[in-house]
């Protein structure tokens, strides 16, 4: 299938990166952002990403016992409603560990939407994030639904990427299209924040994918819940875990393609073009993770089962040491070694162990081995660094995703609510 190049952006497989693309780059979405007097940066602070359309609607949450009074409502809702119309985002009061009222507040914030945008409470749903364990200052919240309800446009995304930020330092939005037929496009936008905190299931993360397609409910949950397993829950920062993160999706169906099952025409497109919004904006966020200067990926290969792989991947990228270490350009292999063998539970034999330091060889049958230091050095400075750990003990494999920890992350959590 030839893709399209109207949208003057990169192509990538079957389809094309827009050009400044966002959630509103899809038609029939709309979003606006203001500041509303929640942060005292005077940034903006609550958004509203709507479309008029019908909308089938998927969402995936943090699994934090803690679970955030927005993440509960919006998992009740979506349980129970078939179409969702409108998402109302607020950023610098997370509304968590806030008991019953802040429950109540945000239902409150769901009736005070309904009633500016005109439309019914079970078609909205809510997300916060920010400081936990203060109230939502809801004199504050209807403010910012009455200004943005009054101001949603179609090129308004843009606005709700600054709006969900917290301690990011740059917004995350993506579009992609691909040729469905002679006149009309699949289009999928999204935005996502996150900086710290990122964990599997998930962290301190949102992400807001919108599209055109038509599908089923069924189908949209069992994509979503795959691709988040290979993308934001394929990351890490710092191996905490927050209480508010949601990845949501909604597909308004403003196209005439529907997709009923992986039969379907163009399921494959879809799912191929939504991977890649993803894993776009999980590597996005680890890029601008608190403080980091690294983008560093770690992949075990040839280990006896996946979850041995994941277990041993995440002891690695979450190693305080191993991290500190990358910050510093140091390839002290040892601390690697070190947290592979801290992981309990998982069988392989350290003797058979390689590592690779992108295509140099560093540690064979688990011992150091002689490299070219100068090399290794220069490759040290680069942004991002790649490390393939080899266990030849089966054929599976798993890869994440982390960052370094440098000065800048203590600075930045030592004095988040100063």
């Amino acid at each position: 299938m030839a893709t399209k190049q109207s949208k003057n952006g990169e192509n990538i497989n079957n389809f094309t990166i827009i050009k400044d693309g966002t959630i509103t780059s899809v038609p029939g979405f709309y979003a606006a952002a203001c500041h509303c007097g929640i942060k005292s940066s005077k940034k903006p602070d609550i958004c509203i990403i709507y479309t008029p359309e019908d909308s089938i609607c998927s969402g995936v949450y943090t699994k934090n016992k803690f679970c955030a009074a927005p993440v509960q409502v919006t998992k009740e809702t979506l349980k129970k409603s078939k179409s969702i119309k409108a998402i109302v985002v607020n950023s610098g009061v997370a509304n968590a560990c806030t008991g019953k009222t802040g429950y109540g507040n945000a239902k409150k914030t769901i009736d005070i939407a309904a009633k500016y945008l005109k439309t019914d409470c079970g078609s909205i749903i809510v997300s916060s994030t920010g400081v936990i364990g203060k109230q939502l200052p809801m004199d504050k919240i209807e403010y910012g639904i009455k200004e943005c309800s009054s101001k949603l446009s179609s090129n308004g995304g843009h606005d709700a990427a600054k709006a969900i930020l917290t301690t990011d330092l740059q917004t995350k939005e993506i579009a992609v299209s691909f040729n469905a037929s002679d006149d009309e496009d699949i289009i999928i936008g999204g935005i996502a924040k996150g900086s710290g905190m990122i964990e599997p299931d998930m962290a301190t993360l949102l992400v807001f994918i919108t599209t055109n397609i038509g599908i089923s409910k069924s189908l949209l949950d069992e994509i979503l819940h795959e691709e988040t397993d290979k993308s934001f829950n394929s990351i890490t920062i710092d191996g905490c875990q927050s209480t508010n993160d949601m990845v949501v999706v909604m597909a308004n169906a403003r196209s005439s393609v529907f997709l009923k099952d992986k039969n379907s025409k163009y399921y494959d497109d879809f799912k191929n073009a939504f991977s890649y919004v993803m894993k776009y904006l999980a590597k996005k966020i680890v890029m601008d993770g608190e403080g980091a200067t690294k983008l560093i990926k770690i992949k075990v290969i040839n280990a006896k089962d996946i979850a041995d792989a994941r277990t041993l991947a995440f002891k690695v990228a979450n190693s305080n040491l191993f991290k500190c270490a990358m910050f510093g350009q140091d390839l002290n292999w040892g601390r690697i070694n070190a947290a592979l063998g801290s992981a309990a539970g998982c069988d392989f034999d350290s003797d058979k162990v390689k590592i690779y330091f992108d295509d140099i060889l560093i540690v064979e049958n688990g011992m150091g081995v002689e490299f070219d230091k100068v090399e290794v050095k220069n490759l040290m400075k680069e942004r991002e660094l790649n490390f393939t750990i080899d266990l030849n003990y089966g054929d599976k494999s798993f890869e994440v995703l982390t960052a370094d920890l440098s000065f800048d992350y203590i600075k930045i959590n030592a004095l988040y609510r100063t």
